[in-house]
C-alpha cells in the first residue's frame, strides 16, 4: 500500500513537473525594473482646460476625467516597474490656448503644483514628485522658491516647448538659466524637456553652454534622451549626439547629466543610430522613462526593444535609477 501510494505521488509529481518548470520559466522571463523617471498626472481642471491636447492623455476613467495616482501605481505594477517619478504638468496653464492672465496662471500652477504633491503623498513608497514651471512666466522664480523651501517634491520639471521657449532668444535663455539657478541654490535635480520640433544640435549647443552651467552642482535629466515630438529632419539623434561629444570629453558641464528613454526611439528615428549612440556616451548615463500616461510603461519597455539592445544592455537600464528615484 505504501509502495503504490509512493509511485503515485512521484506519477503525480512527474506530471505536474513540466507545468511547474514552464511556471518557473516564466516568472523568470517576467523583467522587473527600478524605476520610470518619466510620469504625469494631471487634474481634473487641467484636463478640463486642455480639451483634447495630444500631451495629456488624460484618462476617461476617471470621473471627471483626470490622471491619479492610483492610475500611475496600476500601469507600474503592470509593467514590473517598482517606483515612478511623478512630473507635474502645472507648466501647461501658461498656454495660449488656456486664456489665462498671468496672475490666474500663477494661482493654476500653484493648484496643479499642490494636486500632484497630494497625490504622490498616497505612495510615499512608490511614488516621487517633481513641481513645474513655465520658466517664461514672472511669477516662476517664486513658485521655485516656494516649493524648493518645503519637502514635498524631490525637484523641478521645465519643458521648453510647451513653455514656447527659444534657446535662440538671448532674453529665453536669460530667464531659464535664472531659474536653473534659483534650483540649484537649494540643490534640486531638474527634469528639462528640451527637444522636438526644429530644436537642433545648435540648438543644444546653446542649451549646454549658455544655459546649463547656471544648474550648477545639480542632476540634470534631459527628457526623451534629448528628443521630442514631433521629430523632424533628424534632430533628436542630433541633438543626443551633441550632448554625447560634450559627455564623451568629460566636460564638466555635462558631468550630471542623465537621459531619459521615454518615446525612444520615436516613429520617424533611427533605432540603430539611438543604439550606437546609448553605447558610446555610457548606459550609466540613461534611465527608463515611459511619458505616461501619453504611453504606458509596458508600451515604452516594448518600444525600447526598438533599439536592439542586447540582453544585457536592457538588464541594466532595467536597473538604472536616479539618486532622487532609488
Amino acid at each position: 500500500m505504501i509502495g503504490l501510494r509512493r509511485t503515485s505521488v512521484l506519477c503525480i509529481f512527474l506530471a505536474l513537473l513540466p507545468f511547474a518548470t514552464a511556471q518557473s520559466s516564466n516568472a523568470r522571463a517576467v523583467q522587473s525594473w527600478r524605476a520610470d523617471h518619466h510620469m504625469h498626472l494631471s487634474s481634473a481642471d487641467l484636463c478640463a482646460r486642455l480639451g483634447d491636447c495630444p500631451d495629456c492623455e488624460c484618462l476617461k476613467s476617471d470621473q471627471p476625467p483626470a490622471v491619479l495616482a492610483a492610475d500611475a501605481i496600476k500601469a507600474l505594477d503592470d509593467a514590473h516597474v517598482s517606483k515612478g517619478v511623478i512630473l507635474s504638468g502645472a507648466y501647461l496653464y501658461a498656454r495660449p490656448s488656456v486664456h489665462l492672465s498671468a496672475g490666474e496662471t500663477a494661482k493654476k500652477v500653484r493648484l496643479e503644483n499642490e494636486f500632484t504633491a497630494a497625490e504622490v503623498a498616497k505612495y510615499p513608497k512608490r511614488l516621487v514628485g517633481f513641481f513645474s514651471v513655465n520658466p517664461l512666466q514672472d511669477s516662476a522664480v517664486e513658485e521655485v522658491r516656494y516649493w524648493g523651501a518645503k519637502s514635498q517634491f524631490a525637484g523641478l520639471k521645465l519643458h521648453f516647448n510647451a513653455s514656447a521657449v527659444n534657446v535662440r532668444n538671448a532674453e529665453d535663455r536669460k530667464k531659464v538659466s535664472r531659474i536653473l539657478a534659483e534650483a540649484a541654490k537649494k540643490g534640486l535635480p531638474m527634469v528639462i524637456h528640451v527637444g522636438g520640433g526644429n530644436f537642433n544640435a545648435s540648438d543644444a549647443e546653446l542649451f549646454i553652454t549658455e544655459i546649463l552651467p547656471s544648474a550648477g552642482d545639480s542632476w540634470v535629466q534631459i527628457a526623451h534622451a534629448g528628443g521630442g515630438m514631433p521629430s523632424r529632419n533628424g534632430n533628436n539623434l542630433a541633438v543626443l549626439r551633441t550632448f554625447g561629444d560634450h559627455i564623451v570629453r568629460n566636460d564638466p558641464r555635462t558631468r550630471r547629466i542623465l537621459f531619459d528613454l521615454s518615446f525612444v526611439p520615436a516613429p520617424d528615428d533611427s533605432p540603430q543610430g539611438f543604439a550606437q549612440e546609448i553605447r558610446r556616451i555610457g548606459f550609466k548615463h540613461f534611465v527608463f522613462g515611459s511619458d505616461f500616461s501619453v504611453q504606458m510603461p509596458s508600451d515604452a519597455i516594448v518600444n525600447l526593444k526598438r533599439l536592439g539592445l542586447s540582453a544585457e544592455e536592457m538588464q541594466t537600464l532595467s536597473q538604472n535609477c536616479a539618486p532622487w528615484a532609488c
